[in-house]
C-alpha cells in the first residue's frame, strides 16, 4: 500500500513528534509513505473562519499535491 502523508501545520508547529511517530508507525507496518515536499497549509483554518475566497489558493495547492 502507498499513501501520501499530510502533516497539518499545527502538528508541524506544536507537536512535530506526532508527525514523526506517524511516519515511523506507517513504515513499520510496511506502508510505502510519500511525503509531498510541496505541501503547505491546506486552507482549513481560513475556511473554518469563513474566509473561503482566501482559502481557495491553499486548497488548490493541497489538492494538486495529493491528487495521486
Amino acid at each position: 500500500m502507498k499513501v501520501a502523508l499530510f502533516v497539518p501545520c499545527f502538528i508541524d508547529a506544536f507537536y512535530p513528534q506526532v508527525g514523526i511517530a506517524t511516519l515511523e508507525l506507517l513504515e513499520r507496518l510496511g506502508v510505502d509513505v510519500d511525503y509531498p515536499q510541496e505541501q503547505t497549509c491546506c486552507g482549513q483554518p481560513m475556511a473554518n473562519s469563513g474566509a473561503h475566497k482566501e482559502a481557495a489558493g491553499a486548497e488548490r495547492v493541497f489538492a494538486r499535491n495529493f491528487a495521486d
